[in-house]
């Protein structure tokens, strides 16, 4: 079965790209902001399909970055701190909008993937049936939208439960629970050869 990679292979360049743009090397700051905006894009759709919002966000986030990059520390995962950057932004927009008020509970609001993902591909091997394949596909669409972020994080980003709990604010503990919570609820609604393929990934990363 294919494996999700490590977040990132490339992670100990961008931290060179970060020392570099500190101190305010525009190429550098030019090689961040196209090596992780897909991944920053891709993130952001979990909260909203408001395309032009998200490009907005990640637009800001990058311009207040080359502003104080004077102030900014070193990073050990530069990853993880740009999707926990705009995690932040993007749900205080959204609050800002009156698009996400500050009572509404993420783990209980249901949104559809974009195209672009297909997440279940990182988990399923080439000779799936397309049957399982949309099975599952569609078991993710009906989770929680806190149970997908989590997926999301863990499967298409390849993050360890560490990770997981820096960027969604939470403790590593709670992380781990939102992920069996999410498998148990995927076990339970797709056929038993996707279940067992399933558990099996999910094994190799606990």
């Amino acid at each position: 079965m294919k494996k999700s990679s490590a977040i990132p292979p490339d992670e100990s360049l961008l931290a060179q790209l970060w020392v570099r743009f500190k101190d305010g090397e525009g190429e550098a700051f030019d090689l961040l902001v196209e090596r992780r905006y897909r991944i920053l894009f891709n993130y952001a759709t979990r909260f909203t399909k408001d395309r032009e919002l998200i490009q907005d966000c990640i637009q800001d986030l990058f311009l207040e970055l080359w502003d104080r990059r004077a102030y900014l520390v070193e990073t050990p995962c530069v990853t993880i701190y740009l999707l926990k950057a705009l995690r932040n932004n993007l749900l205080r927009d959204l609050r800002n909008r009156n698009r996400l008020d500050d009572r509404t509970d993420l783990a209980d609001t249901d949104f559809e993937y974009s195209d672009g993902l297909n997440i279940e591909r990182e988990w399923i091997s080439d000779e799936m049936s397309l049957e399982n394949e949309r099975n599952l596909r569609q078991a993710i669409e009906q989770l929680p939208k806190r149970l997908q972020e989590v997926i999301f994080l863990k499967f298409y980003e390849g993050l360890d439960n560490e990770e997981i709990a820096q960027i969604m604010g939470i403790e590593r503990q709670s992380a781990a629970n939102t992920l069996h919570r999410a498998l148990y609820q995927l076990k339970n609604q797709i056929p038993m050869l996707v279940r067992i393929m399933l558990l099996a990934f999910f094994t190799s990363f606990s």
